[in-house]
């Protein structure tokens, strides 16, 4: 098939080849883009990854490995499109000699040549902490607010899915996707993803938040719902340096050893086979003489009135355990309301999970090792976005959260499909102008959220089928037609015409 490449200046005293390769090179490379978003994610970075995990090819390919990994983003930007939109969108801003279209095939070999590891050392190289001291609502009292929580993420129903990460099991049954438990650190102030791990549906959610200790540093503030506030995880994470302030179990016995000024007390977080033995001398009435075993903890006990516009009132009641044992530096009051900085978490999830990734939408890749690549790229691109909304939070000198997610990802995913002319600046960066024109309130209203089941399970059966030797779930068919002739003796209608 003949392509018409475009013209390039050969240097002088060059040979033609010499000049043919800089063409081919440039033509097969010029995918490798992300609009604005490259300048988060730029070449230089992803052949540093590429290097490091000796992906990097030695020739120069119809797809290289760097163009791969763009699209892998891509497929992150627009998760709606197969294969062919994914890369139609890429190539939509180039000109058309170097608008090469690869099969879908190619394109998927592609991504098995590349394999997970690339997108795991990218992903590495762009986490991280976004908030300078500048940052508005990051900090409190000199620490750096963040928060861990998990989630769950469901994938393609094929066999080496299936095999892998599981289904999980509810009151209805299985469900009818298999699916991997994940746990990230955010940044609370940005929003921004610390770090992330994720393994199979088993894995419980303490064991992977135990892998993120190694991404916390000292001065930082870890907020954590209830179902963390274990003695060995609690244990394991202080010793990173970290502060901790976590929502404990209303059932867990937390003695009270000193009472504080600011309605607090300290208290023991006790070991499970010392408690379990002191519960037992106490059922058979003797004393147990021992020290108790446990980490030193701070108390504080408050309860949240929630009252509607329709009158309707709720009550709820929260336990907090934190290492901040100064009262007079710390009040229990500002404990209490910065708890509720956890759910920027929540809101996190929501953006990667719904505006991002698609209400109702699945991981594509049928193999544990496209899951990773794939949920990877989506990493990498949500902390992109988080990065080019905190540089317009900066110049505009206001807080990240009043930046909306939604204008950001429209505006990344136009640069990429109809960039702006280079030489107009002012209308070259859309995001921080679309950002600014949207910016949001000040102050946010309160609002609240009943936990209930918005989508009920469906009455009809599952439509799950058993997957065939290849791992598809696809099912045979044989259609016949057979004509019917009506009998001589059935009376002939004709429809009036209309």
């Amino acid at each position: 098939r003949t392509v018409n490449r475009p013209t390039f200046s050969r240097p002088a005293g060059a040979p033609l080849s010499v000049q043919s390769a800089i063409s081919s090179a440039a033509l097969a490379l010029a995918p490798g883009r992300l609009g604005e978003l490259t300048e988060h994610v730029p070449a230089a970075l992803v052949d540093e990854a590429l290097e490091v995990t000796r992906r990097k090819e030695r020739r120069i390919r119809l797809l290289p490995a760097r163009v791969v990994v763009y699209f892998v983003l891509a497929m992150a930007l627009f998760p709606g499109d197969g294969y062919q939109g994914v890369w139609a969108h890429l190539v939509a801003g180039l000109d058309r000699s170097a608008a090469r279209f690869p099969s879908s095939r190619a394109l998927r070999l592609a991504r098995v040549r590349l394999g997970a590891a690339p997108l795991a050392e990218l992903f590495r190289r762009v986490c991280g902490t976004v908030a300078d001291t500048e940052t508005t609502g990051a900090w409190w009292r000199g620490l750096r607010v963040v928060a861990w929580d998990g989630t769950g993420l469901e994938v393609a129903d094929s066999a080496a899915n299936a095999a892998f990460f599981g289904y999980p099991s509810g009151s209805c049954g299985p469900a009818g996707y298999p699916q991997l438990r994940m746990v990230a650190i955010v940044e609370c102030g940005t929003r921004a993803l610390i770090d992330a791990v994720w393994g199979p549906q088993g894995c419980g959610e303490n064991a992977l938040a135990a892998r993120l200790v190694a991404s916390l540093r000292r001065g930082m503030l870890l907020l954590a719902d209830r179902g963390f506030d274990g003695y060995e995880l609690w244990g394991h994470t202080t010793a990173s340096g970290a502060s901790l302030l976590w929502r404990a179990k209303g059932k867990r016995l937390l003695p009270r050893l000193k009472e504080l000024p600011d309605g607090s007390y300290l208290s023991l977080l006790p070991e499970r086979r010392d408690m379990q033995r002191r519960l037992q001398a106490r059922r058979r009435g003797k004393t147990w003489d021992a020290a108790p075993i446990g980490h030193p903890v701070r108390v504080v006990e408050y309860a949240v009135a929630v009252t509607t516009s329709d009158g309707d009132s709720r009550t709820e009641h929260f336990r907090l355990i934190t290492t901040l044992l100064d009262p007079s530096l710390y009040p229990a009051a500002e404990l209490a309301e910065l708890y509720h900085q956890r759910w920027e978490i929540e809101t996190a999830y929501f953006s990667f999970k719904i505006s991002l990734r698609g209400a109702g939408k699945i991981l594509r890749s049928h193999t544990p090792d496209g899951v990773d690549q794939e949920l990877y790229g989506y990493l990498i691109v949500y902390q992109a976005l988080r990065r080019s909304m905190h540089q317009v939070a900066l110049a505009l000198k206001t807080g990240s959260v009043r930046l909306s997610f939604n204008v950001a990802l429209r505006e990344a995913r136009d640069s990429v499909i109809q960039p702006h002319p280079s030489s107009d600046e002012a209308t070259r960066d859309r995001i921080h102008s679309a950002l600014t024109r949207e910016i949001r309130p000040a102050r946010r209203r309160d609002r609240c959220s009943p936990r209930t089941v918005k989508r009920p399970s469906s009455p009809f059966p599952s439509n799950r089928r058993h997957p065939s030797a290849d791992g598809r779930s696809r099912t045979s068919l044989k259609v016949s037609y057979r004509i019917l002739i009506p009998s001589a003796t059935a009376p002939l209608t004709i429809a009036p015409e209309p």
